[in-house]
C-alpha cells in the first residue's frame, strides 16, 4: 500500500516535472535567453516544480492551486528583462494552455468531479500532451529583439487567457458531469487562445515592419540633410575661390600699409562667410557629423540656446555605429525634453582625453521626472519608434565597455557618457 502511495506522488512529481519543462520551452517561445539577466534561471523552475507539486498534494483546494500556479509562472518570468505587463501576458497565456488541456483531458477520459483530485495517470497524460505543440512551436516563432507591443495592446491581448480562465473554471464547475457542453466550451477556449499565439506573433511582426520603416525614413532623412549640407559648404567655397584674387589684393594692400586691425577685421568677414550655418558640426567622421547636424537642426528650430563644444579626432575609429546611437538618441530626447521648458537650453560637449570619449549632454526640462522602479522613462508615446530610452541607451553604453551618470536638478538635466576607445 505504502508502495502504491509513493510510486503515485513519484509520478506526480515527474509529471510535474515534464509539465514545467513544457513551460521553460514555452517561455523560450514568448522571449528571447538572452533578455534573461540569470545564467542558471532553471533553479527557478525547479522551485516552482517542487512548490506547486506541495501545495497541490498538501492543500487539497483548486483555488488555492491556481493560485500557486499563476505565482509561480510569475515567478519564472522575474528574471527576464521585459517589460511588467508582457510578463502577466506570458503567464495567463501559459496557465491557459495548462488548464485547458487539462480539463480537455480530464473531462473527455475520465468521469470528472468538480473539487476532486486527478488520478496520477492523468496528470501524467496532461503533461505529456502540453509538452508535444512545443515541438512544432520552435519553428513558428520569429521574435525581434528588443521589440515589445504597445502598452494598450498587451493589455487587451492579455484579457483573453485571464477571461478564458474565469469561463473555464465557471464552465466546469457549473456542468458538473455533462462532458459534451464542458468539452465543447474548453475546446473553444483552448483554440482562441492558440489564434492568441498566432497573433501576438502577427502584431509583433507587423509593429516591428512599422518600427524598421520609420527608422528607415529617419536615416534617409538624416543622410538627405547632411548631402544638403555638404553641398551648401561647397557652394560658399567655391563663392570664395572665384573671389580669392580680390580678397588677396585687398589683403596686401592692407598688409603693405600696415593696418593690422583691418586685415583681421577682413579675415574674421572671409571666415564668417566661408562658414555654412547649416554645418554645425565637421569632425571629419561623416556618420557622427550626419547625426548631429541631423538633430541640431532640430534644435535650431525648436530652442532658444544651443551650446556646442565638439572636439574629436578625425577618424576617430573604424565603426561609428555605436557612437551615433548613443549620440543621436541622447542630442533627441535632451531636444525633446528642453522644448518643453521655458529655457529651452541645450548644451552638446564630446571630446576625447587618450584612449576616453566623453559625452556630457545638458538640457533644460520641465522639471517632471518619469520612473519606473528605480529608472528613468522617456516621455515618448512610441519611444521604439521615435528614440530609445535611456534606459537602453545605457545598455548600449554597457555592451561597450563605458559607462553613464544620470545627473539633475529642478531645472536641468544632465547625462554624462564615459567610453573607452579601444573596446568599442
Amino acid at each position: 500500500m505504502k508502495f502504491e502511495i509513493i510510486a503515485e506522488l513519484l509520478l506526480i512529481l515527474c509529471s510535474n516535472g515534464i509539465r514545467f519543462y513544457a513551460i521553460k520551452r514555452y517561455m523560450d517561445f514568448f522571449v528571447s535567453q538572452e533578455k534573461c539577466r540569470w545564467k542558471n534561471n532553471w533553479i527557478l523552475y525547479v522551485i516552482g516544480c517542487l512548490f506547486t507539486f506541495t501545495v497541490s498534494m498538501v492543500f487539497v483546494s483548486p483555488s488555492l492551486n491556481i493560485v500557486a500556479n499563476i505565482g509561480a509562472l510569475l515567478l519564472l518570468t522575474f528574471p527576464y528583462q521585459v517589460k511588467l505587463t508582457k510578463k502577466l501576458l506570458i503567464t495567463f497565456v501559459i496557465y491557459a494552455i495548462n488548464i485547458f488541456v487539462e480539463v480537455i483531458i480530464v473531462q473527455l477520459l475520465v468521469g470528472y468531479e468538480p473539487g476532486q483530485p486527478v488520478k496520477s495517470g492523468y496528470h501524467f497524460i496532461t503533461s505529456l500532451v502540453i509538452l508535444i505543440p512545443t515541438a512544432f512551436g520552435k519553428n513558428l516563432k520569429n521574435r525581434e529583439k528588443d521589440i515589445s507591443l504597445p502598452f494598450m495592446k498587451e493589455i487587451i491581448l492579455g484579457m483573453i487567457p485571464l477571461v478564458s480562465i474565469v469561463c473555464m473554471q465557471r464552465t466546469a464547475v457549473l456542468t458538473g458531469h455533462d462532458k459534451p457542453i464542458a468539452l465543447t466550451v474548453a475546446f473553444s477556449l483552448l483554440f482562441i487562445n492558440a489564434f492568441l499565439l498566432y497573433l501576438y506573433h502577427a502584431l509583433t511582426k507587423f509593429y516591428v515592419a512599422q518600427m524598421n520603416e520609420k527608422k528607415l525614413e529617419k536615416m534617409v532623412d538624416v543622410y538627405a540633410n547632411q548631402l544638403d549640407v555638404l553641398q551648401e559648404s561647397q557652394e560658399y567655397v567655391k563663392k570664395l575661390r572665384h573671389d580669392m584674387k580680390h580678397h588677396l589684393i585687398e589683403l596686401s594692400s592692407m598688409a603693405q600699409h600696415d593696418k593690422n586691425e583691418d586685415m583681421v577685421r577682413y579675415l574674421k568677414q572671409m571666415e564668417k562667410f566661408m562658414l555654412n550655418p547649416a554645418e554645425k558640426v565637421s569632425t571629419g567622421n561623416k556618420e557622427i557629423d550626419g547625426v548631429l547636424n541631423y538633430m541640431l537642426r532640430q534644435a535650431d528650430e525648436l530652442l532658444d540656446t544651443v551650446d556646442l563644444d565638439i572636439q574629436i579626432p578625425k577618424q576617430l575609429y573604424s565603426k561609428n555605429f555605436n557612437i551615433c546611437v548613443i549620440l543621436g538618441n541622447l542630442v533627441d530626447n535632451a531636444v525633446r525634453e528642453a522644448s518643453k521648458s521655458d529655457e529651452k537650453y541645450l548644451s552638446v560637449s564630446v571630446h576625447t582625453q587618450k584612449d576616453i570619449l566623453l559625452i556630457l549632454i545638458e538640457n533644460s526640462y520641465t522639471g517632471k521626472i518619469t520612473k519606473r522602479g528605480n529608472k528613468l522613462q522617456t516621455s515618448q508615446i512610441h519611444s521604439s519608434i521615435h528614440g530609445i530610452g535611456l534606459e537602453s541607451v545605457g545598455q548600449v553604453v554597457n555592451s561597450c565597455g563605458g559607462d553613464m551618470k544620470i545627473e539633475y536638478t529642478d531645472k536641468r538635466f544632465q547625462v554624462q557618457v564615459f567610453l573607452y576607445l579601444s573596446s568599442i
